[in-house]
């Protein structure tokens, strides 16, 4: 690897890398490869900076000046990386989201050469200032070091800032605050009784949340075939990933189908479901577009004249309407949707129930995130393995 100088004008200079030649794929004749950099200062500041750069390319670390910006880097990068099929539809969507409204609107302007540590930091004290929460912030710095790590592999910087910053943006525990999303029985049972109430589709819906501990997307993404009523299981092999009339599907999280089996009183409220959602097909045929699904949206769902009978329900917005109302109905306290599914998993757990058996159920990858998920509940079977231990050794 070699490097020449050349004086442009009076304290600006031309850096010449050469590379060495190639092959002219149009000609077949071989021709020099090289870079210009213009740099100003004096001669031996131009040496230096000279004997700098070829440092860096003998060792690989060279990385080119351009003049390609945070904001034009962030939109290449989402739409390479990120786009479906590479990332669900959702979580491009979010990708997309948070780079238009946050970050671009932010840094987006400067060069991405130019990005420094103390940019980013600057911005997530601006945006803890504004409200935003460190969940929230910690999204965004996953979405920044993604990118700046891509802009690395890719030779555009030579290392990724965002892993210099000071305090990083953190987000609570994962599993902090699961104890207070969970009802106990007694709550369980009575938000049932309202759900009963409100229909026959809300019935079946939450009393199989409740029963299967399934997530939401898993619920909204059911068809009738996966169901088994003679024995009385569920098999889990999609979720929903985007409604509509053209609905989009995926696998199941870690890539896990798992077949659950039901209480009787599920099944019933399920049959009696289908026959309510097949007269319904039958006195809107003209309207109602059939997706197969055990959960699809009927008059009740249909909101300003969007949508139509048969769709799927929408997913992202499904704790803010009719999960909301019946919880005020039934006058219990108010957890988020997805504190079903730990409600699910803690009575099970509290009943006794073997702790493989809860892991299988919900779909977990390995015992160890089941346990470390529902490490509330642990203390008060450990209290009761010693009760029923002492029973068995001293007849207490």
């Amino acid at each position: 690897m070699r490097g020449s100088l050349r004086q442009r004008s009076p304290g600006a200079w031309s850096l010449i890398l050469e590379f060495g030649y190639v092959v002219d794929p149009a000609t077949g004749r071989r021709k020099r490869r090289q870079k210009w950099i213009t740099f100003r200062g004096t001669k031996r500041e131009a040496e230096q900076k000279l004997a700098s750069l070829v440092t860096e390319i003998s060792r690989q670390t060279f990385v080119a000046p351009h003049r390609r910006t945070v904001g034009g880097w962030l939109d290449e990068w989402v739409d390479k990386a990120i786009k479906p099929p590479r990332k669900t539809p959702g979580a491009y969507d979010r990708y997309c989201t948070v780079i238009r409204l946050h970050l671009k609107p932010a840094f987006g302007h400067l060069r991405l050469q130019a990005l420094g540590p103390l940019d980013l930091e600057t911005y997530y004290a601006r945006q803890a200032e504004a409200g935003y929460s460190p969940a929230t912030l910690q999204q965004h710095h996953t979405i920044v070091h993604s990118a700046l790590e891509a802009a690395v592999r890719s030779s555009l910087v030579a290392r990724n800032v965002a892993k210099l910053v000071n305090n990083k943006p953190h987000a609570p525990a994962a599993h902090a605050g699961i104890a207070a999303h969970c009802w106990t029985a007694e709550d369980a049972a009575v938000f049932l009784r309202a759900a009963k109430q409100a229909g026959s589709q809300p019935a079946a819906f939450y009393s199989l949340a409740l029963d299967s501990g399934m997530r939401k997307a898993e619920l909204c993404g059911l068809r009738w075939s996966d169901l088994d009523m003679a024995r009385a299981c569920v098999t889990v092999q999609r979720q929903l990933l985007k409604s509509g009339q053209e609905p989009v599907y995926g696998p199941v999280k870690n890539n896990r189908p798992r077949t659950i089996d039901l209480a009787a009183e599920t099944i019933d409220l399920l049959k009696k479901h289908r026959r309510h959602q097949a007269a319904l097909k039958l006195r809107n045929r003209p309207y109602y577009h059939d997706h197969g699904l055990i959960f699809a949206k009927e008059w009740g769902e249909l909101r300003k004249g969007r949508g139509t009978l048969g769709e799927p329900l929408q997913v992202n917005n499904l704790g803010q309407r009719e999960y909301i109302r019946l919880i005020a109905a039934a006058g219990v306290k108010s957890i988020k949707f997805h504190g079903l599914r730990h409600t699910c998993a803690t009575l099970l757990l509290s009943a006794g129930v073997p702790q493989k058996v809860v892991q299988e159920r919900l779909g977990h990858q390995n015992i160890a995130t089941t346990l470390d998920i529902y490490a509330h509940v642990l203390p008060s079977m450990q209290r009761e393995a010693a009760r029923k231990l002492a029973a068995l050794l001293h007849g207490s």
